[in-house]
């Protein structure tokens, strides 16, 4: 029986049928001629559909039991809880993508120096209003 493997097609097997399959974790093994450990090793959260409520992450379930009782779990802040206290996951946005990519065309950095500019005159101005009441 073999420990574990990097074999990309036996992993996507063995999440397939952890997942998706009523079998037990000792038949998926044996199945797949891994120890239970070994797939226990290969097989990746389960993602859910649902966004976090305290992040926006994509919540998910660690394993079958977890899925079976409605735990899920956030990776991203550690936030537990049911499918019913998710928030919708904004289908739009790309976690990976943080710190968001700044604006290379000439009109969006003009826009974004406008936005610079005008937030530090509003804090000189609000400095210096506070100043001269104290």
């Amino acid at each position: 029986m073999e420990e574990a493997t990097s074999d990309p097609d036996v992993t996507r097997r063995a999440n397939e049928l952890y997942w998706g399959s009523d079998e037990s974790v000792n038949q998926i093994a044996e199945r797949l001629d891994l120890s239970k450990s070994g797939l226990y090793g290969m097989v990746g959260p389960l993602m859910s559909g649902h966004g976090c409520p305290a992040c926006g992450t994509e919540v998910e379930f660690a394993n079958r039991t977890a899925r079976d009782r409605d735990e899920l779990e956030c990776p991203a802040c550690d936030w537990e809880g049911g499918e019913s206290e998710t928030a919708a996951l904004d289908s739009s946005a790309d976690e990976s993508a943080w710190p968001p990519s700044l604006p290379t065309d000439g009109e969006g950095r003009r826009a974004l120096l406008g936005g610079v500019l005008l937030g530090a005159a509003a804090g000189l101005l609000l400095f210096g209003f506070t100043r001269r009441r104290s």
